[in-house]
């Protein structure tokens, strides 16, 4: 009888030992299938306006027939699937560019969730993973043109507040501020009873940090006309290509003194840093008292390397009778240290203009 409850015994300490090392495999299982599934999941945009115009001068198309000073974001994208309205747009998930490629990556992971090499990363194609109402859509993409009346080299137009602050002109990005009007707690009142009292109210950052990891790229065609009048690339001009890197000096690698994103493929920057736009972080502030709908903006300047204010580089040259297509590329940069799981279903609001410098005194007028 005794040898049996020690038998028992045993078995039961056994059985416990069984599982207590299941229960530690089954959470490491589980925190493995976790990481793998917030690295490839998110974050990602979903809700983004984005305002392009110009100043006078300079006119925009979305297709070479109607010109003028501004165009809609929505309507010059350039959709692979006929857009289904019941769908909600494009979402932007986690990408790099790779200069050496020539297209975007997005990371790949192994079956135990570690991060592969990056020549085992995803190849990205505009065909395949740009403007998708699916799960393959990776990044935007949107085609217009430009042209001037006459010759000019076309930057951004730097950001400028307006109406004392509370709104802007001019190239930025920024979380879009939604207006909470706080929660609810239950206390006791002198009496003893439960009632609900209102803690904080004001505004949200919708951009949830996302506007941190927001990438702008301009590729830009020269098209002359040939024979018969028709529009072609220009072939003695290469496209170019140039990034637009907003809120640049509030990553964690601009602490450094180093304010651009290295490249995957082992460079110090994405492109060219020539060809490298920084602008430092706008941001908004409660207005006071604070009021629904009612924020103040800061809006960033331009800078250069070491985060000083700078004049933004030419993104094109236009010459008269000459159109320029653009094609615009909008992405999260995956090795951002904003773009985090954090930043899920974020709201970003962006504008960019476009400003012409020009030796003549005629057709571009400066904005003040």
């Amino acid at each position: 009888m005794n040898k049996q409850k020690i038998k028992d015994k045993k078995r039961a300490r056994r059985t416990i030992i069984y599982l207590y090392m299941l229960f530690i495999l089954f959470s490491l299982f589980v925190g493995v299938s976790y990481t793998w599934f917030t690295l490839s999941r998110s974050p990602r945009v979903s809700n983004m306006n984005v305002y392009i115009n110009s100043n006078p001068g300079m006119e925009l198309s979305k297709d070479m027939e109607e010109w003028g000073l501004q165009i809609d974001f929505w309507d010059i994208v350039n959709y692979t699937d006929p857009l289904d309205e019941e769908k909600e747009k494009p979402i932007l998930r986690p990408v790099t560019w790779s200069e050496e490629n020539q297209c975007f990556v997005a990371a790949a992971y192994g079956v135990d969730g570690r991060l592969k090499p990056f020549r085992d990363w995803h190849s990205l194609t505009d065909e395949r993973n740009a403007n998708k109402q699916n799960i393959e859509n990776y990044y935007i993409k949107a085609t217009f043109y430009a042209r001037s009346g006459q010759p000019a080299d076309i930057s951004l137009s730097p950001a400028m507040e307006v109406n004392e602050g509370v709104a802007g002109a001019g190239t930025y990005v920024r979380g879009v501020p939604v207006w909470n009007p706080g929660h609810y707690v239950i206390v006791k009142d002198e009496n003893g009873y439960d009632k609900k009292v209102l803690v904080g109210y004001g505004h949200d950052n919708g951009g949830q940090g996302a506007e941190k990891a927001i990438r702008f790229g301009f590729k830009t065609t020269v098209l002359v006309p040939n024979e018969e009048g028709e529009f072609v690339p220009d072939p003695e001009r290469e496209p170019e290509f140039v990034i637009f890197e907003p809120n640049s000096d509030t990553h964690v690698y601009a602490e450094d003194g180093y304010i651009s994103t290295a490249s995957m493929d082992g460079t110090e920057d994405l492109i060219d840093p020539e060809k490298i736009i920084l602008q430092s972080t706008s941001f908004w502030d409660e207005a006071a008292p604070i009021e629904h709908g009612v924020v103040i903006h800061t809006l960033g300047d331009f800078i250069d390397r070491e985060g000083e204010p700078a004049d933004p580089p030419k993104i094109f040259s236009v010459k008269t009778n000459e159109i320029i297509k653009i094609e615009l590329y909008v992405w999260l940069e995956g090795q951002d240290i904003d773009c985090t799981n954090q930043s899920s279903d974020a709201k970003i609001e962006a504008n960019i203009q476009f400003y012409g410098e020009s030796e003549e005194q005629t057709g571009l007028v400066k904005i003040e």
